[in-house]
């Protein structure tokens, strides 16, 4: 068996050699277009193994032959075109609950930070300056938290947020009825009803076609006035222009983003990029790291064995557990 891991990984494919065996032969490739793979390479592999460098389209698959199956290491695979792959007979496989604890604890992290102005407050102390006088900080307890997205990591952000005394409650058409009885939470029917509601609203949404710029400029002509956005999922998930202008009008107080639509960000994208001067409006109202909600070293290692273990049993003919085409 040929595996193929075209992309982000370095180094040697230790976890991934483990599942597979040392029978295995594994080409750890580290490139960031296809084409930089042999036709030959491809044309042989059984497995890939794919991260989210390279895309998976027509043309790519139809090089691939002896291919069994893709699994993305990682939830999104809006990168690979699964209904070609299903006409190939390539089954397509994602890791859906690697980092759930993670990317909730960050998400809520995240609120923390901002609720409490910690960057502002830790930057005037560095400066030698205590004073306390801020507008940012704001209580927790008595507000209404939105979650978009009621999956695992929202369900588990869910959890962590009722602790701290919020009224919680959610939107996702895809959920069957009495999840929000089962949780004690309150279950909104429309998107527009959740945002007239929410204080804080937090994503937990897959891109597609239907979450792409979900939160624009008709969600935030809708939000409660002042409330707070956290964006822990997919960054074209928000129109980040809208996002400004909503911000610079104080419809939203305050936004925790670990996701971008461009990442690396560059100066089109004008919020990051006012944040970035330090622009006295947008400084301590914003949030950003480097799309790191999933990482521990815990669940780096949980996603690649997930993934390979995955592709072992599609080859070995039993039932993906997380086949998405």
């Amino acid at each position: 068996m040929f595996v193929i891991i075209p992309d982000v990984l370095k180094g040697a494919p230790d976890i991934e050699q483990k599942v597979f065996g040392d029978e295995v032969e594994i080409l750890v490739a580290d490139k960031t277009h296809a084409d930089q793979i042999s036709e030959k390479e491809w044309k042989r592999c059984d497995v890939v193994l794919a991260w989210d460098k390279l895309e998976y389209d027509e043309q790519l698959l139809e090089k691939m032959e002896n291919c069994k199956v893709i699994v993305r290491v990682g939830v999104g695979y809006e990168n690979i075109d699964g209904p070609k792959a299903n006409e190939l007979g390539i089954k397509v496989c994602n890791v859906p609950d690697y980092g759930t604890e993670e990317v909730a604890d960050h998400a809520i992290g995240m609120l923390l930070s901002l609720s409490r102005g910690m960057n502002d407050f830790i930057n005037r102390v560095r400066n030698k300056d205590w004073s306390r006088s801020h507008e940012m900080p704001f209580r927790l307890r008595g507000l209404t938290m939105g979650i978009i997205g009621a999956g695992r990591i929202g369900t588990a952000t869910l959890m962590r947020a009722s602790s701290f005394g919020m009224h919680i409650i959610f939107y996702d058409p895809y959920v069957n009825d009495g999840y929000e009885k089962a949780l004690g939470v309150d279950r909104m029917f429309s998107l527009e009803d959740l945002a007239k509601t929410s204080d804080i609203v937090s994503i937990h949404t897959p891109l597609s076609k239907e979450t792409n710029k979900m939160i624009g400029k008709r969600f935030f002509s809708v939000l409660k006035p002042g409330a707070t956005i956290i964006n822990t999922a997919r960054g074209p998930i928000i129109d980040l222009e809208a996002l400004y202008e909503a911000m610079k009008n104080n419809t939203v107080r305050a936004a925790g983003l670990d996701v971008l639509p461009i990442e690396p960000s560059d100066d089109s994208q004008t919020l990051i990029h006012a944040w970035e001067k330090s622009e006295l409006w947008i400084r301590d109202r914003l949030v950003v790291t480097p799309h790191i909600a999933f990482y521990s070293p815990e669940s780096y290692e949980e996603m690649r064995r997930k993934a390979a273990e995955e592709a072992v049993r599609v080859v070995k003919g039993e039932q993906a557990r997380n086949c998405v085409n």
